[in-house]
C-alpha cells in the first residue's frame, strides 16, 4: 500500500517551479513584475497550514470514542457562534490592523459563524451559472471593485486547563474564498480552496488566559477562477470552526482499506497510520487497532498492535497493520453495514494518549468487463446531483438538513449522489456511510466561464498547482469513507495537462476507486464514460456494442421547474438488460431559492439584501433566485439555479414521484391479466426482495378496494425474475366500472430513513373486465322537452332547471345556468396554448420564430381569437335534443368543427374534429395543447376527479395510480419557484368542480381527458414567464376557476432546459387530423357523481 501523503508544501513548491518553467511569457506576465498579493497569486495556495489529513475526532478513552459523538470528547471545542464582524465593500476599504489585540472593535456588529454574510445582511447574493461575476476576466487577477467584499472577524477563546501540555489545533472546514488567520496579533498563515479544511497549529503562539483570533476573508481570489460553479456566489466562514487538541505524539493521519478476496467473501483490513511528534519526545509509543462489528462486538482477527519509538519533530513515521477478517458484513447502499475501528496510542506506561474512532465499511469497487462492480456485483446508480443549499442559511447546511435530504432520497429510491461540484461538509460523508448512499466525490474545480478552448484553465500552467492541490485535499480528507465509490476531477473545466496530472496522481495513490471526468470528451482521464445530458438515442447507441468502460451519466434529466418528462427513455435500455449502462445522476436535487420577505411595495429594489426587507406576516415570504437582488450590471442567470427535484424547503416536486417510480428496485409487467398473472424483477444488487419488503395486492373499482391479499411466496434474489398468478376471485363487472389490479411492495421493518410500511415499489394494471354503462333511470320520454329561442345574437336552449346559450357568431357556449345561477365567467372555446414551462422557454416555444420558413408555436397563444365561423347550424331532434354544429377556420392554421348536443337531461355532449389546411406554404407549428377552455365563476373551489393522481401528471410524466381524488382548486397549483404551467391531470375519466353545497359542473371524458383546473388564467402564467424575475406573490388574486378540458397537451421534456424538445411521441404536430369528445353535466347538489359519470345518456 502506498501511503498517500508527502510533505505537501515541498510538493507544491516543486510543482510551482515546474509550472513557472513551462509557462509562456504571456502567462507569466499575468502575474506582473512584482510578486502579487497572496489572494491574487495562483502559486500561493496555503501558508502555515498543516498537511491535509483524514477527517478525525480525538477522544480520551474507548468508551467515549465508541459513541462517535464529538461532544463526548474533552479535546474538542466548537468555535461556532457569534463573532465580532466588520464588512468592507472593497479590499482597499478593509480595516487595517484589525488583528491587533489592542484594536477597539466595540463599534463592530456580530455575525454568526458559520454563515454567509450575503444572507446575514451584508453585500448582495449573486447567482450566475457560467459568467464570472466580475470584469474584466483576466486570470489570475481579480479586479478590486465594489463587489470583492472583505469580511473581518474577531473572537476570543480560552484554552481549557485540562489541555495543558497538549498540542492545540484550529480547523476551518470551509471559508470562501481566501482567508488569513492571526492569533494574538501574529499572522499564522492563509488558505484557499473554500471546500476543504485548513488546519493551523496554534500552540507556539498561545497565551495563558484569553486568546484572540482574527480572520480576514476575501469574497473572491485567484482561486475563484476555479470555483465557477452553477450556484450562488457567496463568501464568509460558512462551515464549522473547531478548536481541538492532541497529545504531543499524535496519529496525524490514517488510511483504511478493505480488500475483498476473489470470492468477495473474506477481507483484508489494511491500515496505514502516520505518527507525528510536535516536540522532542523520548520513549516508545504503543499503537493499537481494534475492530467492532455493527452490533458492537469485538471482531476476532489478527493482532493489530505495535510499539514504535516516537519520531523526531519533522520526521514522518508510518505504521502499518494488516489483518484478515472472515466473512465481514459488506457495505453497500442497500446494506450499509459499518464496523467501528478504534485507533489508540499509549505511552510506555500504558496510559492512553488518544483514541480515534472510524466507521469502516467492507466493500470493493472495481471495473471489469466494462462494468463498475461494487463487491463484485454490477451496480445501478439511481443518482442525483446535490448542491449544498439551505433556503434560510445559504450555503450553510445543518446536520438536520442533511438527514432530511438523505431520508427523502432514500424514500424515493435514490441510492447515489454526486457532490456537485465540490467536496461537501465532512459530516455528509459519514451520514452517507451510515444511511447507505453511493458518493461520487468531486474536486472543487470548475472554470466554465473560461470556455473549453485554449483559454481553459486546464491548459494554463499557472493553475496547475491549484488543480492538483484541490484534488489532493479532497482525497486526503475523504479517502476512508466507504460511501465514496469514485473520484471526480471536477466539472466543466475543459481538458488539458492539469487534469492529466490530477488523474495520474489519483491513480498512483488510490487503486481502490475509479476516477471520472466528463470535461475530457475523449475520456482519456476518466475510467467511466460519464456524459452530460446525452440524448436517449446516444444512450441506446452506446448500449448496442461491447464496451470497455461503464456508461454512467454524470448529469441528465434537467429538472428545472415543471420537468423530468420521459426519464423512462434513459432507463428502458437498462431494464432491457444493456450491461454497460449503469444509470446516472439527475440534475439536480434542490432548488437554490433563498427565503425572502415579500416586499410591501411588491417590488424589490436592486441591491437589496434579503435581510434588509422587513417580514410582514400578512405578506409572507417567497423564494428568491438569480437577479432578485441585483446588482445592476452583473451577470445573472435568473431561475436557472432552480433545477431541483425538491423545492428549497425540501417540498417534493411532483416530478420526484416519477423518479421514485422509474428508480424503484422492483419492476413489474403484466403477463396474462385475465388470470392475474404478472412478472416481477428484482433490480437490487444485493438484497433479496423478501429480506426487506412485504408485498400485497388489491383490486380497485373506481377508487374503491373490492379484493385484496398478501403475496407470501416471494423468491426474488437480486436480478432474478418471478412470475406470480395472484388469487383474484372471479369478478362480475358492474356497469361502467373499471377494475385495476394494484401490487405494492412496502418496508417490512423501520429503517433509519423510513417507517415500516413505507411503499418502495408499486404497479397498477387495468384488468380486462367491462360491462356496458347503465342507462339513466329516467327515460328521455319522461323529461320535459327542450325549449329553443334566439335572442341578442344567441341560441338559447332551456331545459329542466338549466339554460345554455351559444353565440350565433362563433357557435361557442357562452352561458350555462343552473336554477337561474350562472356557472360560466367566460365562454367555452377551443384552446391550443399553455403557459410555458422552463423547458418550453428553453426551446423557444414562446418566442417569435427568426426563421421565415419555420413558424413559432407562439401563434397558438391567440389562435382561438382568430376563429372565423363559416357556419353555425342548428338541428332539433324532437324536443329531446338539440345539435349546434359550428364549423370554422383559423387562418393558415387549420379548420375545426365543434358539435354541441344538448339533451333534455341537462347533459351537453361536445365533439370536435381538427383538420390542418391541405395546401399551405408553411406547415402549422406544433401545438402546445389541443383542447377547450372556460372560466367558472367564483365559488367552485372543490375538485374531484377519477384519473391519475394525486400529483399533477403529464403525457410524458404520468406514473401515477388511477384513482378517485379530491382536493381544493387552490392546491392544484404547484408553487414552482417561477410561475409556469402546472396542475394537469392525465387519464381523467371524469372531473367535477363544485361549491360547498355540491353544485357545479361535471365533465366526463369519452373516454379520457387531459384536464386542469386552476385559479390562475393561462395568460397570468404566460405573462409571468415573460419576465426575467417574476414571483407568485406578483400574480393576480383570482377566485374564478380556469378549466381546461383537453385531448392532450404536449409533454414536458427535460433532456435539458436550453433547447431540447419533448420526445417525439409526446408532441402534437400542427398538421395532424384528430378528434375527441366529452360531455358536461350540471350538478345541483346531492348527486352520486361517480354513478352519474358512468351512466349512458338518454336519447
Amino acid at each position: 500500500m502506498r501511503f498517500s501523503l508527502r510533505p505537501v508544501a515541498f510538493t507544491l513548491l516543486l510543482a510551482a517551479a515546474s509550472a513557472l518553467r513551462s509557462a509562456t511569457p504571456a502567462e507569466t506576465s499575468a502575474l506582473g513584475t512584482a510578486e502579487p498579493e497572496p489572494w491574487q497569486n495562483p502559486f500561493a495556495l496555503h501558508a502555515g497550514t498543516e498537511p491535509p489529513a483524514a477527517t478525525m475526532t480525538v477522544f480520551a478513552d474507548e468508551a467515549a470514542a465508541r459513541t462517535l459523538d464529538a461532544t463526548r470528547s474533552p479535546f474538542v471545542r466548537s468555535l461556532n457562534g457569534p463573532w465580532k464582524y466588520h464588512w468592507s465593500a472593497t479590499p482597499a476599504a478593509r480595516v487595517p490592523e484589525f488583528w491587533r489585540p489592542d484594536f477597539n472593535d466595540a463599534a463592530w456588529t456580530t455575525i454568526r459563524v458559520p454563515s454567509n454574510p450575503e444572507v446575514e445582511g451584508y453585500g448582495v447574493p449573486i447567482y450566475t451559472n457560467i459568467a464570472y461575476p466580475w470584469k474584466p476576466v483576466e486570470p489570475p487577477a481579480i479586479p478590486a471593485d465594489s463587489l470583492n467584499h472583505v469580511s473581518s472577524y474577531r473572537r476570543t477563546f480560552t484554552v481549557p486547563p485540562e489541555w495543558a501540555g497538549r498540542e492545540i489545533l484550529l480547523t476551518f472546514d470551509g471559508v470562501n474564498s481566501f482567508f488569513t488567520l492571526w492569533l494574538n496579533g501574529e499572522k499564522l498563515g492563509f488558505s484557499k480552496d473554500s471546500r476543504t479544511p485548513a488546519t493551523f497549529r496554534l500552540t507556539p503562539r498561545l497565551r495563558a488566559g484569553e486568546n484572540l483570533l482574527a480572520v480576514e476573508v476575501f469574497r473572491w481570489c485567484d482561486g475563484s477562477y476555479l470555483e465557477d460553479q452553477d450556484f450562488w456566489r457567496m463568501s464568509g466562514i460558512f462551515r464549522d470552526v473547531t478548536l481541538w487538541s492532541t497529545p504531543p505524539v499524535h496519529l496525524r493521519d490514517f488510511r483504511v482499506e478493505t480488500r475483498l478476496d476473489a470470492d468477495y467473501r473474506d477481507a483484508e483490513l489494511a491500515l496505514d497510520m502516520e505518527l507525528k511528534s510536535y516536540a522532542e519526545t523520548a520513549g516508545e509509543i504503543r499503537i493499537e487497532a481494534m475492530l467492532f462489528d455493527p452490533q458492537g462486538t469485538a471482531v476476532s482477527c489478527g493482532p493489530m498492535a505495535a510499539k514504535v519509538a516516537a519520531p523526531k519533530p519533522g520526521v514522518k513515521k508510518i505504521v502499518s497493520f494488516t489483518t484478515q477478517v472472515a466473512a465481514p458484513l459488506k457495505w453497500s447502499a442497500e446494506t450499509p453495514h459499518l464496523y467501528t475501528l478504534l485507533l489508540t496510542t499509549k505511552d510506555a506506561s500504558g496510559r492512553t494518549l488518544e483514541v480515534i474512532p472510524w466507521r469502516v465499511g467492507f466493500r470493493s469497487v472495481e471495473i471489469k468487463n466494462g462494468q463498475l462492480l461494487v463487491n463484485g456485483q454490477p451496480t445501478l446508480f439511481r443518482g442525483v446531483n446535490r448542491h449544498e443549499h439551505d433556503p434560510d442559511l445559504g450555503q450553510v447546511v445543518t446536520r438536520e438538513r442533511m438527514i432530511q435530504d438523505i431520508r427523502l432520497m432514500k424514500q424515493h429510491n435514490i441510492n447515489a449522489v454526486r457532490t456537485c461540484h465540490y467536496p461537501n461538509v465532512p459530516e455528509w460523508y459519514a451520514l452517507c456511510d451510515e444511511f447507505g448512499l453511493y458518493v461520487v466525490d468531486e474536486a472543487n474545480i470548475e472554470s466554465h466561464g473560461m470556455g473549453y478552448d485554449e483559454k481553459t484553465l486546464a491548459k494554463n500552467p499557472l493553475f496547475s498547482d491549484a488543480h492538483l492541490d484541490r484534488t489532493i485535499r479532497m482525497f486526503e480528507r475523504d479517502k476512508n469513507h466507504a460511501s465514496v465509490i469514485a473520484w471526480s476531477l471536477g466539472n466543466e473545466a475543459g481538458a488539458g495537462e492539469n487534469f492529466s496530472r490530477t488523474y495520474t496522481w489519483l491513480k498512483e495513490h488510490d487503486a481502490t476507486r475509479p476516477v471520472q471526468y466528463e470535461g475530457d470528451r475523449g475520456f482519456a482521464v476518466s475510467d467511466v464514460v460519464c456524459p452530460m445530458y446525452p440524448s436517449p438515442e446516444s444512450v441506446r447507441v452506446y448500449a448496442a456494442l461491447p464496451r470497455e468502460k461503464p456508461f454512467i451519466m454524470c448529469e441528465y434529466a434537467h429538472a428545472m421547474g415543471n420537468s423530468t418528462g420521459d426519464i423512462w427513455a434513459y432507463w428502458r435500455p437498462i431494464y432491457d438488460g444493456a450491461p454497460h449502462l449503469q444509470g446516472g445522476f439527475i440534475w439536480d436535487w434542490v432548488d437554490q431559492g433563498l427565503r425572502t420577505p415579500v416586499p410591501a411595495s411588491r417590488q424589490i429594489e436592486r441591491l437589496d439584501n434579503p435581510k434588509s426587507l422587513p417580514l410582514d406576516p400578512k405578506l409572507g415570504t417567497f423564494f428568491a433566485y438569480g437577479g432578485t437582488f441585483g446588482p445592476a450590471g452583473v451577470a445573472s442567470d435568473g431561475n436557472f439555479c432552480a433545477n431541483g427535484l425538491v423545492s428549497a424547503d425540501r417540498t417534493p416536486h411532483p416530478g420526484l414521484a416519477e423518479v421514485k417510480k422509474v428508480y424503484q428496485p422492483i419492476q413489474l409487467r403484466a403477463v396474462d391479466l385475465a388470470r392475474a398473472e404478472i412478472e416481477l424483477k428484482n433490480w437490487n444488487d444485493f438484497l433479496p426482495a423478501d429480506a426487506w419488503l412485504a408485498a400485497d395486492w388489491r383490486v380497485v373499482a373506481d377508487g374503491a378496494v373490492v379484493q385484496q391479499g398478501k403475496i407470501e411466496n416471494l423468491a426474488l434474489v437480486p436480478r432474478a425474475t418471478q412470475r406470480l398468478a395472484l388469487p383474484v376471485a372471479p369478478i362480475t363487472p358492474a356497469p361502467g366500472v373499471e377494475y385495476f389490479l394494484e401490487v405494492s411492495f412496502k418496508l417490512k421493518a423501520a429503517t433509519p430513513w423510513a417507517d415500516a410500511g413505507h411503499e418502495v415499489a408499486w404497479e397498477q394494471f387495468q384488468l380486462p373486465l367491462a360491462a356496458p354503462a347503465r342507462a339513466l333511470a329516467a327515460p328521455a320520454a319522461n323529461l320535459p322537452p327542450l325549449a329553443l329561442a334566439r335572442a341578442d345574437g344567441r341560441i338559447v336552449v332551456t331545459g329542466d332547471g338549466f339554460r345554455a346559450a351559444f353565440s350565433e357568431k362563433t357557435g361557442f357556449l357562452v352561458s350555462l345556468e343552473s336554477a337561474g345561477a350562472e356557472l360560466l365567467a367566460a365562454p367555452l372555446t377551443p384552446h391550443f396554448w399553455r403557459a410555458p414551462t422552463d423547458n418550453d422557454r428553453g426551446n423557444h416555444m414562446s418566442e417569435p420564430s427568426s426563421n421565415p420558413r419555420q413558424r413559432s408555436p407562439l401563434l397558438w397563444r391567440t389562435a382561438h381569437e382568430q376563429w372565423r365561423a363559416t357556419s353555425v347550424d342548428l338541428r332539433e331532434r324532437g324536443g329531446r335534443a338539440v345539435e349546434i354544429i359550428a364549423t370554422g377556420t383559423y387562418p393558415e392554421l387549420g379548420q375545426q368543427t365543434i358539435t354541441w348536443t344538448i339533451l333534455a337531461s341537462g347533459d351537453i355532449e361536445v365533439a370536435t374534429t381538427w383538420q390542418a389546411p391541405r395546401e399551405n406554404a408553411l406547415r402549422p407549428p406544433e401545438m402546445p395543447r389541443f383542447g377547450m377552455q372556460t372560466t367558472l365563476r367564483e365559488g367552485f373551489d372543490n375538485l374531484t376527479w377519477l384519473g391519475k393522481g394525486p400529483q399533477e401528471t403529464y403525457w410524458d410524466r404520468q406514473d401515477a395510480r388511477v384513482g378517485l381524488y379530491r382536493g381544493k382548486v387552490a392546491d392544484q397549483y404547484f408553487d414552482y419557484i417561477k410561475p409556469q404551467e402546472t396542475g394537469n391531470k392525465e387519464a381523467v375519466r371524469w372531473l367535477a368542480l363544485t361549491d360547498a353545497a355540491g353544485r357545479g359542473l361535471l365533465a366526463i371524458g369519452e373516454p379520457l381527458l387531459s384536464a386542469n383546473a386552476l385559479h390562475y388564467a393561462t395568460e397570468d402564467l404566460f405573462c409571468a414567464t415573460q419576465h426575467e424575475n417574476f414571483y407568485r406573490y406578483q400574480m393576480p388574486d383570482r377566485k374564478t376557476v380556469t378549466l381546461n378540458l383537453d385531448l392532450k397537451q404536449r409533454g414536458l421534456g427535460g433532456d435539458d432546459s436550453w433547447g431540447a424538445l419533448p420526445h417525439g411521441y409526446y408532441r402534437l404536430p400542427g398538421v395532424w387530423p384528430t378528434s375527441y369528445r366529452y360531455r358536461l353535466h350540471i350538478l345541483r347538489g346531492g348527486e352520486n357523481v361517480s354513478e352519474l359519470a358512468r351512466t349512458e345518456l338518454p336519447r
